[in-house]
């Protein structure tokens, strides 16, 4: 009886691993919440690609992905910023490879109102004083609108979209980086801010332009005051002529092999750049 019980005992575990066999790989994708609609969208895509291959994509920032690299709990990082020297650093130090980066698509960062508001455009240098500690713009009657003081809304610091808006727009004095003003309502995610601003006529804030729809209106955007503004689209984020537009990546420890590998290609083609411009971000090509 005993060994008919083992024999049974193995082939239970034999059929367990089948079973498991069937199921596949799992790949997991963590890091950028403006990304985790496109990295959800490509998910769901490749599946039926490749059903037996699982992408579990979730959000939490763009730090939070770099950090998930440098423990081991991701296969990849999705990031709406570059990666830190240091972060890249810390990665090899603990992993023994080196962090690779893979520009997977363009974005432009759009300055989001209420659709009340009465202005249409603003410059680098005016969202600079509005954003930056120590700035003199506070109110919309300021820039030409009317509201009275501007309600700032943006993202949490562990977001590359707001590291790359603070660097970009808070800009540099005396060679530190400015920081951002107090009093800025920081959100979890680019849908919470979007929802934030329908609601709150003063509001100004910053998310990536394929978070857009009927509830907000985006500026157009100029380098300098005076000149004219330019809107954000697949065209200016390209060539860069919207003066806040940024590459968007992937970043893996070492160079990419087997199901993950396989999964970037796709990514990088065809089909996987026509899920990009369907989810309202910038085509590599």
């Amino acid at each position: 009886m005993k060994r008919n019980a083992f024999l049974v005992i193995l082939s239970a575990a034999a059929l367990g691993l089948t079973a498991c066999g069937k199921k596949g790989t799992v790949i997991q994708s963590k890091g950028s919440d403006t990304m985790i609609q496109l990295a959800t969208a490509w998910g769901e895509a490749y599946k039926k690609v490749k059903p037996d291959v699982q992408i579990n994509a979730t959000g939490g920032g763009s730090g939070t992905g770099i950090a998930a690299l440098q423990n081991g709990t991701t296969d990849i990082c999705a990031s709406s910023r570059k990666i830190k020297k240091e972060e890249a650093e810390k990665i090899k130090a603990a992993t023994g490879k080196e962090v690779v980066e893979h520009v997977v698509c363009f974005d432009a960062l759009a300055v989001y109102v209420h659709p009340t508001c009465k202005i249409d455009q603003v410059s680098i240098e005016e969202l600079t004083e509005v954003w930056a500690e120590g700035g003199g713009l506070e109110t919309w009657e300021q820039l030409g609108g009317e509201g009275g003081k501007i309600s700032l809304v943006g993202r949490q610091n562990n977001s590359g979209t707001y590291d790359y808006f603070r660097e970009h727009i808070c800009g540099k004095k005396d060679g530190k980086q400015r920081e951002f003003r107090q009093g800025i309502s920081e959100l979890v995610g680019s849908s919470e801010v979007i929802k934030t601003v329908a609601n709150t006529p003063t509001a100004m804030a910053y998310s990536g332009k394929g978070y857009k729809n009927d509830s907000v209106k985006w500026l157009k955007v100029s380098n300098k005051k005076g000149e004219p503004g330019v809107e954000p689209s697949e065209e200016t984020a390209r060539n860069k002529t919207y003066p806040i537009s940024r590459e968007l990546y992937i970043y893996t420890v070492g160079e990419p092999e087997g199901d993950i590998k396989a999964f970037l290609d796709w990514v990088k083609g065809p089909e996987g750049q026509a899920i990009v411009r369907k989810e309202k971000f910038v085509p590599v090509k």
